[in-house]
This record gives C-alpha cells, structure tokens and sequence, in this order.
C-alpha cells in the first residue's frame, strides 16, 4: 500500500523544530499538490511527540490543525526522502543506513533552493516521475557536498516568529516546486 507513496521523514536535531515543521509540510503539501499527497512523518516515538515543547507561535502557523504523526516502522522502511530543517539529526539517519534505508537526507531549506533550478528542466511529471526527479535531486545535492543544517534555522531561535514564517515559506516553496513539476 505506501509502495506508491511518497514518504518523507522529518529528522530534526531540534525534537521542537521538527515537529512544528512536519505540520507545516505536511499541511503545504496537502494544499498545493495534485498527486496523492506525500505522507510526512516526524522520525520520533509518538509518545516522545507528546513531550515536546510547543512554542509560541504566529497565528497562521497556529490556525494549521495537521496532526504531527510519529512515523511507523513500515513508513520508515520505505522512506523516500529524510529532512531536516535546523539540521538533519544524524544519528537517526545512521540508524536508517544501519537498517538499509537508504533515503537521501538533506536539509530542506538548501534543498528548495537548489530545486529552484530544476523546475525549469523538468515540468509534466507523473506522480511517479516527480518523486524520481526529488530523490535524484536530493542525492545529487548530496553528492555535491550540500549541507544538512540551514544557517538560518541552525540559529534555532525558536521564539521568533520570523523564524517559523521562514520555516513555514520553505514548506510552502517545496509544495509549489511538486505542483509545478505536475503542471
């Protein structure tokens, strides 16, 4: 059933970061694309996610009621594409590569501005093309020694509402980058 899928796994170094940032993808790519959304998972135990800290946040990020999801055992094993915002936490992705998940993991933030350049190449993708051009951008941008922390985000300034708008404006540019490969 998720082998059609496309399953992206938020692994945060900040537990906070990550799961406030899941929602907003989650919620982004809900809006935006036409495809079966992606599943957007938080690599944590649910009952690690009842624990975490929510900030106070602006009010539109509030208004966004997606429920942060733990991802499964089966989500995990057939992960697409490992995110990570104010960095990717690496010690959850080395016990992916342990257990043969072999997902890239990228910083997402970088990530969308090296797709920028991509939507130009590739437009009218089917669903199952447009998750290829994303793991193939994502493993190219690794290989060319693309960092898994954003600078901004790595900042953690959590209590700054400018921080989770330019969290949730990166979400939202990723979306749009899927529907405009659809288009």
């Amino acid at each position: 059933m998720l082998n059609n899928q496309f399953i992206i796994l938020v692994a945060d170094t900040d537990p906070v970061v990550g799961a406030v940032s899941a929602r907003l993808l989650s919620s982004a790519l809900e809006a935006q694309t036409a495809i079966p959304s992606p599943i957007v998972r938080v690599l944590v135990s649910q009952a690690e996610l009842g624990f975490v800290y929510q900030p106070e946040l602006p009010p539109e990020v509030q208004a966004i009621s997606q429920p942060v999801v733990a991802a499964t055992t089966t989500e995990t094993e057939c992960a697409n594409l490992v995110v990570g915002f104010s960095g990717v936490d690496e010690m959850k992705v080395e016990k992916l590569r342990n257990a043969g998940i072999s997902a890239p993991a990228v910083g997402l933030c970088q990530f969308v501005l090296n797709l920028n350049e991509l939507t130009k190449s590739y437009v009218n993708q089917k669903s199952d093309d447009v998750h290829n051009v994303l793991v193939g951008a994502a493993l190219q941008l690794g290989f060319a020694g693309g960092s898994t922390e954003c600078a901004i985000c790595a900042d953690k300034v959590r209590d700054s509402l400018d921080y989770w708008i330019n969290i949730a404006d990166t979400c939202s540019k990723f979306a749009q980058f899927m529907q405009q490969l659809q288009a």
